[in-house]
Protein backbone atom coordinates (compact mmCIF):
# COMPACT_ATOMS: atom_id res chain seq x y z
CA UNK A 1 0.00 0.00 0.00
CA UNK A 2 1.17 3.32 -0.92
CA UNK A 3 2.03 6.17 1.88
CA UNK A 4 -0.41 8.10 0.46
CA UNK A 5 -3.54 5.68 -0.11
CA UNK A 6 -5.02 5.44 3.60
CA UNK A 7 -5.43 9.12 3.63
CA UNK A 8 -7.41 8.93 0.45
CA UNK A 9 -9.27 5.60 1.53
CA UNK A 10 -10.23 7.82 4.71
CA UNK A 11 -11.76 10.82 2.49
CA UNK A 12 -13.54 8.70 0.53
CA UNK A 13 -15.32 7.24 3.02
CA UNK A 14 -15.71 10.36 4.93
CA UNK A 15 -17.42 11.88 1.40
CA UNK A 16 -19.38 8.61 1.69
CA UNK A 17 -20.87 8.81 4.63
CA UNK A 18 -21.22 12.82 4.64
CA UNK A 19 -24.00 12.15 1.54
CA UNK A 20 -25.48 8.93 3.53
CA UNK A 21 -25.82 11.60 6.73
CA UNK A 22 -27.54 14.36 4.30
CA UNK A 23 -29.84 11.47 2.52
CA UNK A 24 -31.04 10.69 5.86
CA UNK A 25 -31.17 14.35 7.48
CA UNK A 26 -28.81 14.20 10.03
CA UNK A 27 -27.16 17.61 9.24
CA UNK A 28 -25.21 17.48 12.39
CA UNK A 29 -23.06 14.29 11.56
CA UNK A 30 -23.12 16.01 7.62
CA UNK A 31 -21.31 18.96 9.46
CA UNK A 32 -19.09 16.76 11.62
CA UNK A 33 -17.95 14.59 8.71
CA UNK A 34 -17.14 17.23 6.27
CA UNK A 35 -14.86 18.62 8.75
CA UNK A 36 -12.51 15.93 8.32
CA UNK A 37 -12.19 15.90 4.72
CA UNK A 38 -9.72 19.06 4.37
CA UNK A 39 -7.58 17.55 6.44
CA UNK A 40 -7.61 14.37 5.26
CA UNK A 41 -7.07 15.66 1.33
CA UNK A 42 -3.96 17.79 2.71
CA UNK A 43 -2.56 15.03 4.09
CA UNK A 44 -2.83 12.84 0.97
CA UNK A 45 -1.38 15.49 -1.18
CA UNK A 46 1.18 16.66 1.45
CA UNK A 47 2.71 12.65 1.09
CA UNK A 48 1.76 12.28 -2.55
CA UNK A 49 3.91 15.54 -3.53
CA UNK A 50 7.00 14.13 -1.49
CA UNK A 51 5.91 16.31 1.75
CA UNK A 52 6.00 19.60 -0.33
CA UNK A 53 3.79 22.41 -0.68
CA UNK A 54 3.62 26.14 -2.12
CA UNK A 55 2.68 28.66 0.63
CA UNK A 56 -0.60 29.52 -1.96
CA UNK A 57 -1.62 25.86 -1.96
CA UNK A 58 -1.37 25.64 1.83
CA UNK A 59 -3.47 29.07 2.49
CA UNK A 60 -6.07 27.34 -0.12
CA UNK A 61 -6.04 24.31 2.33
CA UNK A 62 -5.99 26.19 5.53
CA UNK A 63 -9.40 28.48 4.59
CA UNK A 64 -11.26 25.92 3.17
CA UNK A 65 -10.88 24.09 6.44
CA UNK A 66 -11.57 27.21 8.54
CA UNK A 67 -14.13 27.96 6.14
CA UNK A 68 -15.68 24.38 7.55
CA UNK A 69 -15.10 25.44 10.64
CA UNK A 70 -17.18 28.30 10.88
CA UNK A 71 -20.06 26.63 9.25
CA UNK A 72 -19.73 23.66 11.76
CA UNK A 73 -19.02 26.06 15.11
CA UNK A 74 -22.61 28.39 14.19
CA UNK A 75 -21.20 31.37 15.81
CA UNK A 76 -23.70 34.69 15.63
CA UNK A 77 -20.52 36.08 12.87
CA UNK A 78 -20.53 32.44 11.20
CA UNK A 79 -21.86 33.35 8.47
CA UNK A 80 -19.38 36.31 7.60
CA UNK A 81 -16.49 34.27 8.75
CA UNK A 82 -17.26 31.45 6.18
CA UNK A 83 -18.11 33.68 3.09
CA UNK A 84 -14.63 35.59 3.75
CA UNK A 85 -12.66 31.92 4.28
CA UNK A 86 -13.73 30.56 0.60
CA UNK A 87 -13.62 33.80 -0.89
CA UNK A 88 -9.62 33.87 -0.03
CA UNK A 89 -9.75 30.25 -1.61
CA UNK A 90 -11.22 32.08 -4.70
CA UNK A 91 -8.79 34.41 -5.05
CA UNK A 92 -5.87 32.21 -3.89
CA UNK A 93 -6.92 29.66 -7.16
CA UNK A 94 -8.03 32.70 -9.22
CA UNK A 95 -3.88 33.75 -8.73
CA UNK A 96 -2.90 30.34 -9.59
CA UNK A 97 -4.87 29.59 -12.41
CA UNK A 98 -4.32 33.41 -14.21
CA UNK A 99 -0.73 32.79 -13.85
CA UNK A 100 -1.43 29.56 -16.27
CA UNK A 101 -3.93 31.52 -18.42
CA UNK A 102 -0.92 34.29 -19.00
CA UNK A 103 1.72 31.78 -19.81
CA UNK A 104 -1.23 30.24 -22.78
CA UNK A 105 -1.36 31.38 -26.34
CA UNK A 106 -5.06 31.55 -27.61
CA UNK A 107 -5.80 30.72 -31.44
CA UNK A 108 -8.55 32.69 -33.05
CA UNK A 109 -10.11 29.25 -33.12
CA UNK A 110 -10.10 29.56 -29.43
CA UNK A 111 -12.34 32.59 -29.66
CA UNK A 112 -15.48 31.62 -29.75
CA UNK A 113 -15.42 28.66 -26.87
CA UNK A 114 -14.06 31.55 -24.54
CA UNK A 115 -17.14 33.86 -25.73
CA UNK A 116 -19.67 31.07 -24.88
CA UNK A 117 -17.96 30.04 -21.67
CA UNK A 118 -18.17 33.87 -20.73
CA UNK A 119 -21.64 33.98 -21.34
CA UNK A 120 -22.47 30.83 -19.67
CA UNK A 121 -21.19 31.73 -16.55
CA UNK A 122 -22.29 34.90 -16.50
CA UNK A 123 -25.90 33.78 -17.51
CA UNK A 124 -25.87 31.67 -14.51
CA UNK A 125 -24.00 33.96 -12.21
CA UNK A 126 -26.50 37.38 -12.96
CA UNK A 127 -30.16 34.53 -12.94
CA UNK A 128 -29.09 33.94 -9.01
CA UNK A 129 -28.34 37.29 -8.25
CA UNK A 130 -31.32 38.59 -9.46
CA UNK A 131 -33.48 36.12 -7.72
CA UNK A 132 -35.99 37.89 -4.91
CA UNK A 133 -33.53 36.36 -1.88
CA UNK A 134 -35.49 36.95 1.70
CA UNK A 135 -33.47 37.25 4.90
CA UNK A 136 -29.97 37.47 3.53
CA UNK A 137 -27.21 36.68 6.03
CA UNK A 138 -25.41 39.23 5.20
CA UNK A 139 -24.95 42.60 2.97
CA UNK A 140 -26.40 42.26 -0.57
CA UNK A 141 -22.87 43.12 -1.96
CA UNK A 142 -21.00 40.73 -0.31
CA UNK A 143 -22.67 38.10 -2.29
CA UNK A 144 -21.97 40.11 -5.51
CA UNK A 145 -18.40 40.66 -4.78
CA UNK A 146 -17.93 36.82 -4.16
CA UNK A 147 -20.16 35.96 -7.13
CA UNK A 148 -18.09 37.75 -9.16
CA UNK A 149 -14.75 36.56 -7.95
CA UNK A 150 -16.04 32.97 -8.37
CA UNK A 151 -17.75 33.95 -11.89
CA UNK A 152 -13.77 34.84 -13.22
CA UNK A 153 -12.18 31.94 -11.34
CA UNK A 154 -14.62 29.17 -13.20
CA UNK A 155 -14.25 31.67 -16.85
CA UNK A 156 -10.53 31.28 -16.62
CA UNK A 157 -10.38 27.89 -15.56
CA UNK A 158 -12.81 26.84 -18.27
CA UNK A 159 -10.50 29.02 -21.00
CA UNK A 160 -7.86 27.37 -19.99
CA UNK A 161 -8.77 24.02 -20.47
CA UNK A 162 -10.43 25.39 -24.32
CA UNK A 163 -7.15 26.47 -24.87
CA UNK A 164 -4.94 23.20 -23.60
CA UNK A 165 -6.98 20.12 -23.03
CA UNK A 166 -4.73 17.90 -20.41
CA UNK A 167 -5.69 16.31 -17.12
CA UNK A 168 -4.21 19.33 -15.05
CA UNK A 169 -7.08 22.16 -16.35
CA UNK A 170 -9.66 19.44 -16.69
CA UNK A 171 -9.07 19.37 -12.94
CA UNK A 172 -9.02 22.27 -12.69
CA UNK A 173 -12.54 23.12 -14.69
CA UNK A 174 -14.40 20.17 -13.36
CA UNK A 175 -13.48 21.80 -9.89
CA UNK A 176 -14.32 25.15 -10.45
CA UNK A 177 -17.81 24.23 -11.83
CA UNK A 178 -18.49 21.90 -8.74
CA UNK A 179 -17.96 25.01 -6.45
CA UNK A 180 -20.45 27.39 -8.64
CA UNK A 181 -22.64 24.68 -8.54
CA UNK A 182 -22.73 23.74 -4.54
CA UNK A 183 -22.74 27.75 -4.12
CA UNK A 184 -25.24 28.39 -6.52
CA UNK A 185 -27.67 25.61 -4.83
CA UNK A 186 -26.33 27.42 -1.41
CA UNK A 187 -27.99 30.60 -1.70
CA UNK A 188 -31.04 29.65 -3.69
CA UNK A 189 -32.19 27.28 -0.99
CA UNK A 190 -31.25 28.92 2.26
CA UNK A 191 -32.59 32.30 0.99
CA UNK A 192 -34.71 31.57 -2.12
CA UNK A 193 -36.36 28.35 -1.93
CA UNK A 194 -35.90 25.90 0.45
CA UNK A 195 -35.81 22.26 -0.85
CA UNK A 196 -34.34 18.91 -0.10
CA UNK A 197 -32.51 18.29 -3.65
CA UNK A 198 -30.97 21.69 -3.95
CA UNK A 199 -29.27 21.40 -0.13
CA UNK A 200 -28.54 17.27 -0.87
CA UNK A 201 -26.84 18.19 -4.26
CA UNK A 202 -25.07 20.83 -2.77
CA UNK A 203 -23.34 19.12 -0.12
CA UNK A 204 -22.97 16.29 -2.46
CA UNK A 205 -21.09 18.30 -5.31
CA UNK A 206 -18.88 20.65 -2.89
CA UNK A 207 -17.20 17.29 -0.72
CA UNK A 208 -16.29 16.08 -4.01
CA UNK A 209 -14.91 19.06 -5.41
CA UNK A 210 -12.28 18.90 -3.38
CA UNK A 211 -10.75 15.78 -4.73
CA UNK A 212 -10.66 17.55 -8.31
CA UNK A 213 -8.91 20.58 -5.92
CA UNK A 214 -6.01 18.02 -5.09
CA UNK A 215 -5.76 16.10 -8.31
CA UNK A 216 -5.36 19.69 -10.03
CA UNK A 217 -2.63 20.70 -7.47
CA UNK A 218 -0.81 17.07 -8.05
CA UNK A 219 -0.96 17.70 -11.84
CA UNK A 220 -0.40 21.16 -11.69
CA UNK A 221 2.87 20.83 -9.52
CA UNK A 222 3.87 17.77 -12.04
CA UNK A 223 3.55 20.79 -15.11
CA UNK A 224 5.22 23.54 -13.74
CA UNK A 225 8.30 21.10 -12.66
CA UNK A 226 8.33 19.74 -16.55
CA UNK A 227 8.40 23.19 -17.75
CA UNK A 228 11.21 24.12 -15.14
CA UNK A 229 12.90 20.62 -16.86
CA UNK A 230 12.20 22.36 -20.58
CA UNK A 231 13.50 25.27 -19.99
CA UNK A 232 17.10 24.03 -19.05
CA UNK A 233 17.26 22.10 -21.93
Amino acid sequence: MKPNSPSLFLYFAASTLVVLFKMLEWDSYVLYTKSIIIPLLFIYYFITNNYKIGRIKALIFLFCFIGDLFNLLNFTFSALGALLSFLVVYLLLLKLTYDDFRSLKFKNKDRFPVLITFLFVATISTSVLSLQFENLALDFSLYVIYAIILSLLVFVSISNYIRKPNYTFFNLAIMCLCFLISDAFFVINKFYLSLYALSFIGVSVQVFSYFFMVNYFIENDKYLLKQIKNEKF
